[in-house]
């Protein structure tokens, strides 16, 4: 099999110069543990999905993707992910479901993503959730990737009695995404959420549907925080549901500090 891994000599250079050097390598990277250290060569680039990490779900408000020895050399990358109440009071963190990576079919796609799970303990219009903080590290130093992308999967909701838009509702601290304006609005702002279209064909989006997905990139990023928020559904005062999100799988360039300036 051939390896997936693009080969790069260590010789310092800058991030754009060993980036584009390695664009025409393929999209996934080999299992490089499988070479001895002794014969292996280091390499600069790869280009990984979560799909092939690790994952550890470490507490409800915490967890962590692992690339093992992604350049050769024996170090690892990871993606540690932390949440903290957002602040109101009208929505908790689900402790059983929060951070369990999903592979079951969601956003009209079964790949393993991460589950934002919150339960509602009333109907208050306060914007309460999650802030979920997410942070690359190499060697365990922080470190950045580059071309960051994932889904942020099913936004949906019975409509929120502000008359903004559906109960769900998501925004970045950094990243541009795309969605179906029939189902979805906002720009994934703190002032401007993202969140279900007045107007969109149905309050609740099935599994196997990709109407609530926002597609998120980034050209650059080391840390970057998603903020999950519900509110009033308008539901009767009996009928508090439970708010889930999914978030992956998340794809990036890694670029070897030792191949950099």
């Amino acid at each position: 099999m051939k390896d997936n891994e693009a080969t790069i000599s260590t010789k310092a250079v800058s991030r754009r110069t060993v980036v584009q050097a390695a664009a025409w390598s393929l999209p996934v990277i080999a299992a490089a543990a499988t070479i001895p250290m002794a014969a292996a060569s280091v390499n600069c680039v790869a280009t990984v999905s979560s799909a092939t990490a690790s994952y550890a779900k470490l507490s409800a408000t915490s967890a962590v993707f692992t690339w093992t020895n992604i350049f050769g050399d024996g170090k690892d990358l990871t993606l540690t992910l932390v949440s903290v109440p957002n602040g109101a009071t009208n929505m908790t963190i689900n402790q059983t479901n929060n951070f369990v990576l999903d592979p079951a079919m969601q956003g009209g796609e079964a790949q393993p993503s991460v589950r934002l799970s919150m339960d509602t303990v009333d109907l208050r219009n306060i914007a309460g959730g999650q802030r979920v903080t997410f942070s690359f590290a190499f060697d365990g130093a922080p470190t950045t990737v580059d071309a960051l992308s994932y889904t942020i999967k099913d936004i949906d909701g019975v409509q929120a009695l502000d008359g903004l838009g559906g109960a769900e509702r998501v925004y970045l601290s950094e990243g541009t995404g795309t969605y179906n304006s029939d189902w979805i609005r906002g720009q994934g702002t703190g002032a401007n959420p993202w969140r279900p279209f007045t107007g969109a064909p149905n309050s609740e989006v099935i599994p196997s549907s990709g109407a609530g997905n926002v597609a998120v990139s980034l050209p650059q990023a080391s840390a970057f925080s998603l903020t999950f928020v519900a509110n009033n559904s308008g539901r009767s005062i009996n009928d508090r549901p439970n708010q889930n999100i999914w978030v992956g799988p998340f794809s990036f360039t890694a670029v070897n500090p030792a191949c950099v300036l």
